[in-house]
């Protein structure tokens, strides 16, 4: 029997599961077995994380139970990876317990993803990492409403319900607008004028959502302008103490709480495991996604560097780069098995598409495809930007 090892249970490695079972359906439980290794017993769904600051968190779903996919020849093994010896086809596992086994493998897949990026070089604030500190946050908020309830000066409570994010990527916008609306709903509950709360979005970068044309940043822009939010370009934010935010160029900004969503990393263990990396910590791999000068092991999503033959542009990491890649190394993974010739072509994702939620009730999607910008904007695009959360982590 063929072992294929998945080591990691993110959105790489649950949709590579999904498309391993339609592939090999007749052979799964007979001839092949996959085993999905991760340190948790349930995928994580990060992309919902922001929701947590001001949602239920049961509500959300965002811990969805491995055994929902596996079937027939698939197994879940909790533990984390310590060592790959490459020479004997054996990946060692260490469990919850601290004991160490050793797992035989004939196909290696490492999907260990990204984590929230250390802010070493910042000083003060809180990071959005995970379900605790998103817990954290809603904390700290709570609390300066309370705060500010007892305050008689207007500018002080004007202050206080200012907010600000560092890192205007996807996770930066979403977080800014969902604060901003809930900010202002809770301010109306305890009696506070809501047109004080204020969120102040920085980022190094000239524009919103950059690799859209200009027309595309600016009505994202304007959309969160309405709820509340102001963009601050070209900005780099050097700490946050005693109240006050300080940039790089000496402005300084009075506000109640600094958060950090300052984009990801590639998981740090992928640097233990002694492979080819990337100036970036990315597993070099090759156009089958098999790392290099290493046969049978491959890699996909956010800890590979994959780079698009055809437009010889690196994939993103995103979870909707992880969907085609994992489709396509199932193929290849099959085709390998089976020793079929490999025509299998690479595709990256077949159009331009972001999508961003702007609170609880409204959405922005940006698609480009055949030299057009499409967008979709309101419940519509919300409903949109709900389908694309439930098809990552595979909810249907």
């Amino acid at each position: 029997m063929k072992t294929i090892v998945i080591l990691g249970g993110g959105y790489a490695g649950i949709n590579l599961v999904d498309s391993l079972k339609k592939e090999l359906k007749d052979q799964l439980g007979t001839a092949v077995r996959v085993i999905l290794v991760d340190k948790n017993s349930y995928h994580f769904r990060k992309v919902l994380l922001v929701k947590a600051i001001t949602e239920d968190a049961d509500d959300l779903q965002l811990k969805v139970p491995f055994q929902r996919y596996i079937s027939k020849g698939i197994e879940v093994l909790q533990g984390e990876v310590t060592r790959i010896n490459k020479t004997g086809n054996i990946v060692e596992i260490e469990k919850e317990d601290h004991q160490v086994v050793e797992v035989h493998y004939d196909y290696l897949v490492i999907t260990l993803g990204s984590r929230v990026k250390d802010n070493e070089n910042f000083i003060g604030g809180m990071t959005l990492k995970d379900e605790s500190s998103a817990h954290d946050i809603k904390d700290r908020l709570i609390d300066l409403i309370n705060k500010t309830k007892k305050l008689n000066s207007d500018h002080k409570r004007q202050s206080n319900l200012k907010i600000a994010l560092v890192g205007a990527g996807i996770t930066g916008i979403e977080t800014a607008c969902e604060l901003a609306v809930w900010l202002k709903e809770q301010a109306l509950i305890h009696g506070i004028d809501p047109n004080g709360v204020e969120v102040l979005l920085f980022d190094p970068k000239t524009r919103l959502l950059h690799e859209a044309p200009d027309h595309i940043s600016s009505r994202l822009e304007k959309k969160m302008n309405k709820f509340g939010v102001k963009f601050f370009s070209n900005t780099r934010v050097k700490e946050f103490n005693n109240g006050y935010l300080v940039c790089t160029d000496g402005r300084k900004y009075e506000i109640g709480l600094c958060i950090i969503t300052n984009g990801v990393e590639v998981n740090p263990t992928i640097k233990q495991l002694q492979l080819p990396l990337s100036d970036q910590n990315q597993l070099i791999v090759n156009d089958c996604y098999e790392v290099e000068g290493h046969k049978n092991i491959y890699s996909i999503g956010d800890c590979a560097r994959i780079i698009d033959p055809i437009t010889n542009k690196y994939d993103g990491m995103t979870c909707k780069e992880a969907i085609p890649q994992a489709q396509r190394l199932a193929k290849i993974i099959k085709h390998k098995m089976t020793k079929q010739p490999n025509h299998i072509v690479h595709t990256s994702y077949p159009v331009k598409l972001f999508c961003v939620s702007l609170g609880p009730k409204e959405g922005f999607v940006w698609i480009q495809k055949w030299g057009m910008n499409f967008t979709l904007t309101g419940q519509l695009g919300l409903r949109f930007r709900n389908y694309t959360w439930n098809l990552a982590s595979l909810l249907k």
